[in-house]
């Protein structure tokens, strides 16, 4: 399917897709930009801080993430280094009117690579670190509902 052709929508729970774990990225071109940006506009049209491409319906590990006017994307995304914690109530697109609390790590160094293929690393703290940290669960099919102890989602 040619990026033209294709129109991204959001998947909500209980989506199939949502549980998947997803394939590295092995082809970095035309498309794959042009999907970033696609995944970028749909998150600020939804008013999010970050999207993983599960929750478009592609099984691919890349996600991007914006807060206050910095945005960054981050291609077959790994921690290197985790520190800290820090426990915060989470939302996600994809789990609408859902807030759970969860635990994470204060500080990661995470290793990816940008839409050319080239391998960057980025240390990040407080929100930053957590969005990634959430982003990153999404590319092995865990969500935030999966931290709350008892807690039920409402199947549609």
């Amino acid at each position: 399917m040619k990026s033209s052709d294709r129109q991204l929508g959001l998947k909500i729970y209980p989506d199939a897709v949502l549980r998947q774990r997803c394939e590295p990225v092995v082809k970095f071109d035309r498309e794959l930009r042009d999907l970033i940006d696609e995944m970028l506009a749909l998150m600020r049209i939804l008013n999010g801080i970050g999207l993983a491409a599960p929750q478009v319906g592609i099984t691919k590990r890349l996600f991007v993430c914006e807060i206050e006017k910095r945005s960054i994307s981050l291609i077959n995304p790994a921690v290197i280094n985790a520190e800290g914690r820090a426990e915060l109530i989470e939302g996600c697109l994809s789990l609408p009117d859902v807030q759970v609390s969860v635990a994470r790590s204060d500080r990661v160094c995470v290793r990816g690579y940008d839409l050319k293929g080239r391998e960057k690393e980025l240390e990040l703290r407080g929100l930053w670190a957590r969005v990634v940290q959430h982003e990153m669960d999404h590319l092995d099919g865990v969500l935030i509902c999966d931290y709350g102890e008892n807690l039920e989602i409402k199947k549609f």
